[in-house]
Order: C-alpha cells, then sequence, then structure tokens
C-alpha cells in the first residue's frame, strides 16, 4: 500500500522476526547497490541471519533496515537496534549519522551499509531470498473483496496436503512492508506459500507481485473499492490483473468467471493456464469451479456449501461455521487453487471445513446476551450488500426491532462517493426493513439526511454512547465501515456489559 508506515500496529502483526534471510557482507553491498561505511575486519566473511525493519525485532546477528514511513523514520531507532545486538544496520545515504549512532557501532563493532533507498533495499532482499526456493508452491492472493478469506482458505487446504510447510502472510501485512517481511520468513522446510497482496494506487500490485514471483495468482473479486485512485472497474481489473502479468508462462491464473470487466483479466492472463469460478452459474460446463450456497442447515448451526468441478465433473458437499454466499465464492476460488496443484478433494473439503478467518470478518460473539456481528475491518458497497445478508441470515429468528445496523463511512471512493453511499443506505432501507440503521461519518450522514428512520453519528464513540443503553438481550448488532471508521470501538467491553 502507498505510502508504507511503521507504526506499532504494524509491528505487532509482523509476527515473527525474519530469521531465514542469511546474506555475506558482500551480497548484501551487491543486491542493495549500496556502500559499507563501516565494516569491521570480523564481518567481512560472516553471514548476516535476519532482516528486520523495525526496531522491536532485533536480535542478534541480524540487519536493521531504516526506511523512512509516513509516521516514523526508522533512522530514529538505530540506537535501539544496536542495542539489541544488531550486525549491521543500513542507512539511506546521505543521513548524517548523530554521534550516539556512530558510539553504538563502534561499541558493538557493527557494521553500516549505506544505500541509495532503504525500502528499495527491504525489498530487493526480500525478493533475492525467495528466489532461492524455486521449489516453493507461491501463490500470491489479490482482490477488491475476499482476498483475506481466500488467503486462509487456501492456506488451509495446503496444510492438510503439506502439514507444517506452508507459510501464509500474517495478519495485516500485505503492503510494501508486510509483503517483504513474509517472504523473508520463508524456509527449506516449506512446500508452500500464499501471500496476500493489497493495493489502493496503481502499479502496487505489479510492484510486490515482482517481489513474491507466483506461480499461481488469483483475483478474489473486481469491485467498487478504492475508486478514489483506480478510477472505475476497468481500472480496478488493470490493477489487480498486474498480478497475472507477473506469472511466468506456466503459471495459472484463477479469477472469477462472471467478474466486472472479466475481458481485461482473460486479456492480461495471455496464454497462461487458467482456473475460473463462480457462484450460482447454470453454465457450470464452463467454469472449472462453481459453488452453490445451500444456507443454513435443517437443525444445524452451520451452513452448506455444494462444490461442483467441471473436469472431472465431481459434486461435493461442504458444511462448515461460515456464512453468506461470499464465502461460498472464496471457497470455490481457494478449491479451484486446490485443484491446480492436484490437491484431493477430500483435502480440500477438509482444510475448508476447518478454516477460520482473522477478526473483524462477520466476527460472531454474544456479550450480555446481545448477539454482535463484526464485520469492521474494511467497507465498500459489494462488502456491505454480502455482510448485510449473512447478518439477516443469523439474526432471521430475531424480532426486527431487535436487529440494529451500524454502518459507517465507505472510504476512498473518490467521485462516486456521494452516489454510492445514497445507492447503499436506499438498499439498506429497502431489504433490511424494520431494523433500526444507525450511521456513523460524514458520507453516511449526508446520504441519510432526510431519512427520519437513520440516526447519524459524527463517530464511532457517539453510536457507542446512543446505542449500549438501547440493547436488550436477544438483540443483534451489525457493525460495517471502512477500516478508518474504527467501528469495533461500539463494542461493549464484556466485563463491562
Amino acid at each position: 500500500m502507498s505510502p508504507p508506515s511503521q507504526d506499532k500496529t504494524q509491528q505487532v502483526a509482523s509476527g515473527a522476526p525474519c530469521n531465514c534471510a542469511a546474506f555475506t557482507m558482500e551480497e548484501l553491498e551487491q543486491f542493495t547497490g549500496g556502500r559499507w561505511l563501516r565494516l569491521p575486519g570480523a564481518l567481512r566473511e560472516a553471514r548476516l541471519v535476519g532482516v528486520v525493519d523495525h526496531s522491536t525485532a532485533c536480535r542478534p546477528g541480524m540487519l536493521f533496515v531504516a526506511i523512512h514511513g509516513e509516521r516514523t523514520d526508522g533512522h530514529a531507532f538505530l540506537c535501539s537496534a544496536l542495542a539489541a545486538g544488531v550486525s549491521a544496520v543500513c542507512i539511506r545515504a546521505g543521513f548524517v549519522l548523530p554521534s550516539e549512532v556512530r558510539t553504538a557501532a563502534e561499541k558493538r563493532d557493527a557494521g553500516i551499509l549505506a544505500v541509495p533507498d532503504t525500502l528499495k533495499a527491504f525489498h530487493e532482499l526480500a525478493r533475492r531470498h525467495r528466489l532461492r526456493f524455486p521449489g516453493v508452491h507461491v501463490v500470491a492472493v489479490t482482490g477488491s473483496n475476499g482476498k483475506t478469506s481466500v488467503k486462509e482458505m487456501i492456506a488451509g487446504i495446503l496444510e492438510q496436503r503439506w502439514p507444517g510447510a506452508v507459510l501464509k502472510t500474517l495478519g495485516n501485512t500485505n503492503n510494501h512492508f508486510g509483503t517483504p517481511r513474509n517472504l523473508l520468513r520463508l524456509g527449506p522446510h516449506h512446500r508452500a506459500a500464499v501471500v496476500e497482496l493489497g493495493s489502493n494506487h496503481p502499479g502496487e500490485i505489479a510492484a510486490l507481485a515482482r517481489l513474491v514471483s507466483p506461480g499461481i495468482g488469483v483475483i478474489s473479486s473486481i469491485g467498487p473499492a478504492h475508486l478514489e485512485f483506480f478510477g472505475d472497474l476497468e481500472g480496478v481489473a488493470r490493477e489487480k490483473g498486474a498480478l497475472f502479468e507477473s506469472l511466468p508462462t506456466d503459471g495459472c491464473a484463477v479469477f472469477p468467471f462472471d467478474a466486472p470487466c472479466a475481458t481485461v483479466l482473460e486479456r492480461l492472463a495471455g496464454s497462461r493456464l487458467r482456473r475460473t469460478f463462480a457462484v450460482r452459474s447454470a453454465s457450470t460446463h464452463r467454469i472449472d469451479v462453481c459453488a452453490r450456497y445451500l444456507g443454513l442447515l435443517p437443525g444445524e448451526t452451520r451452513f452448506g456449501v455444494e462444490l461442483a468441478w467441471s473436469r472431472p465433473r465431481r459434486v461435493h458437499r461442504l458444511v462448515w461455521t461460515l456464512c453468506g454466499e461470499h464465502q461460498a465464492a472464496n471457497a470455490a476460488a481457494a478449491t479451484a487453487v486446490a485443484d491446480a496443484l492436484a490437491v484431493p478433494p477430500s483435502q480440500i473439503l477438509a482444510g475448508l471445513r476447518n478454516c477460520r478467518l482473522p477478526g473483524m470478518r462477520m466476527e460472531v460473539s454474544e456479550i450480555a446476551g446481545v448477539h454482535w456481528v463484526n464485520d469492521a475491518y474494511n467497507g465498500n458497497p459489494e462488502s456491505l450488500q454480502a455482510g448485510l445478508r449473512c447478518f439477516m441470515e443469523l439474526a432471521g429468528t430475531a424480532a426486527s426491532r431487535a436487529r440494529w445496523l451500524v454502518l459507517g463511512d465507505m472510504l476512498e471512493l473518490g467521485p462516486t462517493e456521494e452516489a454510492a453511499h445514497e445507492a447503499a443506505l436506499d438498499r439498506v432501507l429497502r431489504q433490511c426493513g424494520g431494523c433500526r440503521v444507525l450511521v456513523v461519518g460524514p458520507r453516511m450522514s449526508a446520504a441519510a439526511s432526510g431519512l427520519r428512520a437513520v440516526c447519524p453519528f459524527p463517530d464511532a464513540g457517539a453510536a457507542r454512547e446512543y446505542l449500549l443503553p438501547r440493547l436488550e438481550p436477544g438483540a443483534w448488532v451489525f457493525l460495517k465501515g471502512s477500516r478508518g471508521m474504527h467501528l469495533e470501538t461500539v463494542l461493549p467491553v464484556p466485563d463491562q456489559a
């Protein structure tokens, strides 16, 4: 994502330190285009093990790369990195080293590498490390919606095939910092890697895909997300489809058969092998994997999906804990990838059954008798509709006045912003009759102007103060909005509810 940041959230989400990547001093200089300002004799024949870009992950023997993010500058943490015992630090050429950093480097007998661009150096080291494992099956996943769910499903399936040998993107680390961090975790024991790629500006998928060098590229969906920067759906398709252009000639492109601008994806896939997926299509003979959502099963607390393969023709029923037709589509995408890797249906179904998604994605909890459905991780018109359908199914037995919708602004929609919010709210009121609707943020509030059935609030805190005293046991609450709206803060603390 552009520009990258190095805040504390990203540091925590990055997971375990990157201890797998080893480079000689000569390789570090060569790969980064840098120059050693200080290289103690003891390090000249050494290999550094571990490349990190945040000081909290620094360990003895590592290289710390100081990157200037949008919130903090890694150069401010050079002393912290040296105190943690790193063997060398990588700085931007022209950066004037403070005397305390020079003293710390001399005291620790650590190296100092100056490079033209520290972020590019970090990327290049991650790319070189990934290329050391040509036998690893690398799958890259992007899309407007569902990419994290698809990534988790693919990883779950491949875990059945290669237990303990599958690397996957950790948490929300699909950007210019997170992608190299995840690649640097690759080790000789891995048989497969599933890497999620995010983008909100043109050109970002191409740049990240260059690092990953995937053999299989997956586009989960094409929808109206980040239109402020992509312009229209064709712009979205071109950005996501850049993933296919990064594939080798014998690579495999996986995408929705009925996606908007599918012709753009087909063109970018070129002559590469293709696997398509869809839901509810009658033309299953033209689709590699088709899913049919069966809904909540009678007498069950679980949901059903019928998965149909076209070549060879076979049908299997999946019973799992995930709700919604959009998750059925994600299951079809993951199945198409697994099929391309010759994973048997039994392992595919087992991987999907055991799949658990990260938080704030239709996350259901009960607090003081109130049922909360937290889908506040992101928000755009397409994901809002999918989430609402699922919420209405989950809360189907509740009285209509006991259903609450808390809907936040959908950000980065560009020129379509006003019309998109008005259309979304109109659909909500038509499809969720009787539900109590609260909207949060200036965009949703403007769309609700004049609508007596909707209560507007400036922020999540104000909505929380209004909502919590009015909830009674048995109520259902749906939280949905863009990440920047922080609607998860509406949730009560369990022991204070």
